[in-house]
């Protein structure tokens, strides 16, 4: 017996960015991983049998791992960028950046000189693996050698291991541009193995240095086989409004290393390349051959042509995946815009959030010739390229998925571009749960480097709103140097709220106090639009403080009450006072990551 369920994007709602993932045919289920910053736990993993429902099972960076991480002494929007998650040897491997560690910090904190050496030494990426999802995860285990960042490992079908990544490019033609390369890995220790030729040692390998004239930032390559090929899958543009992402194959019958050798031997560029690589560095680009050939049709996944009424904008950073009866996926990220003050000014809250689609792989119908009878491009043996969202060419708002009767996703059936994504989808709740408790589960993390040292959830809808009991600090950050808090207190003698509210822009704190005549209440902030409100929840209102159904407004970690978020926009509040909000934006503030809300309690 089977039914449809309907796949609604964004999957993974507010700050879930640079997603990876496999289907892991152990369990049944595809397992996705996701960056995470400064946050920690970190890397949180994610499993679903149908697309639809995800249920979060682990994350790969608990506490200790993260003390070895240094993650305490990054800066903002630094910590853990853009994993892989792949199975390597039967083991489930992760391989990750730390970015902007501030190693005086560090030093000061009591990290070792030599720990920050071996930091050093392999800029800051690193291997973990575990037997299981569920851990232990062992590790970190630094790449020494690694140079730049998005890190790959891909296993071949000759057995070799492969670490693949982006880096600045050594001679760069135009500011921006940067270079994949890749390098064999040996991974029972997970170091580069250099090799010799006839021509002497090498270690590196450079693949790729973008799609086309002035490409800038070739990121989060992946590579994968097919058949005959071996597919280079890469981000470009950066993470913002120009993001994409393009693909590349290497025809590769017996191997990676064989296509590589052959290219070397037979390309006639040899002179071109030297000038291009450093010592013991090799690269299969010349100037008028290389081994990797791009899809004419890239970038294959984008929404950068769409314009600012589009509001799921910076799609890029994709990983493949194949599913054993659902066919091919892709998933990215994507941010949900909101319109600005201007016309033509669009700002986001939430972060990076993922997405995913289908995915076909085609040909062109006809290879066109001026005399007809065209031909049809491609043999049998040739897997063709992707496509996305059934030939939309966008990434879609819902897509439907036939599932059997264990609840395993089957072949996709049709795709909805539009809808509610990007659109305030409002988070589905029962009726008489508008006001949800915050529990200490999966998407309830703890910030290691703050201001303010507080448990928080992601912000993870366009239209935001968190209450906190009276005494408790509510806080709505951006960064260190953008947020917003606000704390309620009785007055003595008074039946009045003193009501403090704290905003933090670029760094410059403006503090406030406003008078409310209430008996008993909680306080809390709605983000909406460019507008974030303080209000209150008053027990001498027409709203119930307990919230419908007797759901209470305090929410609990562990035995601690501290603040619930409410989910329904029909909870009467009195307002007390209201800002703009841009400044709590990443258009505004910078960096990578969204904005997350905690409480302080007592």
């Amino acid at each position: 017996m089977t039914q449809t369920v309907t796949v609604r994007n964004p999957v993974l709602r507010g700050m879930y960015p640079d997603p990876s993932w496999i289907w892991d045919g152990r369990r049944g289920e595809v397992v996705l991983v996701n960056s995470s910053f400064e946050l920690v736990p970190g890397l949180p993993i994610h499993t679903s049998r149908d697309f639809a429902h995800w249920r979060h099972v682990s994350h790969a960076i608990d506490a200790a791992m993260a003390e070895r991480l240094m993650l305490r002494y990054v800066k903002d929007s630094g910590g853990i960028y853009a994993p892989t998650l792949r199975l390597v040897h039967g083991r489930y491997v992760i391989v990750c950046t730390v970015a902007r560690l501030d190693e005086n910090a560090a030093l000061a904190g009591g990290v070792s000189p030599e720990e920050l050496d071996r930091y050093r030494r392999s800029e800051g990426n690193f291997v973990i693996s575990a037997p299981s999802l569920e851990g232990p995860w062992e590790g970190p285990f630094w790449v020494e050698g690694a140079e730049g960042i998005d890190p790959d490992v891909f296993e071949d079908c000759d057995g070799r291991v492969y670490w693949t990544q982006t880096r600045p490019s050594v001679l760069p033609k135009w500011e921006g541009q940067t270079q994949v390369w890749t390098q064999e890995m040996n991974p029972l220790d997970w170091t580069l193995i250099n090799r010799c030729d006839k021509e002497g040692p090498y270690g590196k390998t450079i693949i790729w240095d973008g799609y086309g004239v002035e490409a800038v930032w070739a990121e989060g390559p992946h590579l994968y086989r097919i058949g005959d090929y071996v597919y280079l899958l890469t981000a470009e543009g950066g993470t913002s409004f120009d993001h994409s992402s393009m693909i590349m194959r290497a025809a590769a019958p017996g191997s990676l290393h064989d296509s590589v050798l052959d290219w070397l031997s037979n390309s006639g560029d040899a002179d071109s390349v030297r000038k291009r690589v450093r010592p013991n560095e090799r690269s299969v680009i010349g100037e008028s051959a290389r081994l990797f050939h791009a899809d004419k049709k890239n970038p294959f996944l984008t929404h950068r042509h769409l314009g600012c009424d589009e509001r799921v904008q910076c799609i890029g950073h994709a990983d493949l995946l194949h599913h054993p009866q659902a066919g091919w996926w892709a998933a990215c990220l994507g941010i949900r815009e909101t319109r600005g003050v201007h016309d033509d000014e669009l700002v986001s809250y939430l972060g990076r959030e993922t997405f995913i689609t289908p995915v076909q792989w085609q040909h062109d119908p006809v290879s066109w010739r001026l005399e007809g009878r065209g031909e049809r491009p491609g043999g049998e043996d040739d897997p063709g390229w992707p496509v996305i969202a059934f030939s939309c060419g966008r990434i879609p708002a819902s897509i439907d998925v036939v599932v059997d009767s264990a609840g395993v996703a089957g072949l996709p059936r049709a795709a909805s571009l539009h809808g509610e994504s990007g659109r305030d989808l409002p988070h589905p709740v029962s009726p008489g749960e508008a006001i949800e408790p915050i529990g200490h589960n999966d998407v309830r993390l703890a910030l290691v480097k703050t201001p303010f040292p507080m448990r928080c959830i992601r912000v993870d809808e366009q239209d935001f709103a968190a209450v906190a009991q009276p005494g408790t600090t509510l806080v709505l950050r951006q960064n260190s140097l953008n947020f917003m808090t606000v704390r309620a207190r009785r007055e003595s003698g008074s039946p009045s709220f003193l009501v403090d509210v704290c905003t933090g822009v670029d760094g410059e704190r403006k503090m406030s106090t406003e008078r409310v005549q209430a008996v008993d209440g909680c306080v809390g902030l709605r983000l909406h639009g460019t507008r974030v409100d303080c209000f209150l929840l008053c027990a001498d209102d027409d709203a119930d403080p307990r919230g419908p159904a007797g759901h209470r407004v305090d929410g609990v970690f562990g035995d601690d009450a501290l603040f619930s978020i409410i989910r329904s926009p029909n909870v009467p509040v009195r307002t007390v006072s209201g800002y703009d909000a841009r400044f709590l934006s990443t258009q505004w503030a910078g960096g990578f990551v969204g904005c997350m809300v905690g409480a302080i309690g007592d």
